[in-house]
């Protein structure tokens, strides 16, 4: 099964390293780590962030064998 493809606009990046106060504990986030859409950290850091320049890959495990495959 191939792998479902996120959209550039899905995934910020950090542009810096920083620590803020977020929901009443304090949150390190080192420049180049990842967020997706709607977190809390975008709320209340967004100017620290910037879209991803890269699509991301996710792989999406079958569920189910397919017939005459044996799953372990």
């Amino acid at each position: 099964m191939p792998a479902r493809r996120k959209s550039q606009t899905d995934i910020y990046v950090a542009k810096t390293s920083f620590s803020c106060e977020l929901d009443g504990e304090r949150v390190f986030v080192t420049a180049g780590e990842r967020v997706r859409r709607g977190h809390r950290l975008l709320d209340v850091q967004a100017g620290y962030f910037e879209p991803a320049d890269t699509v991301v890959h996710y792989d999406v495990e079958q569920a189910t064998a397919a017939p005459g495959e044996l799953r372990g």
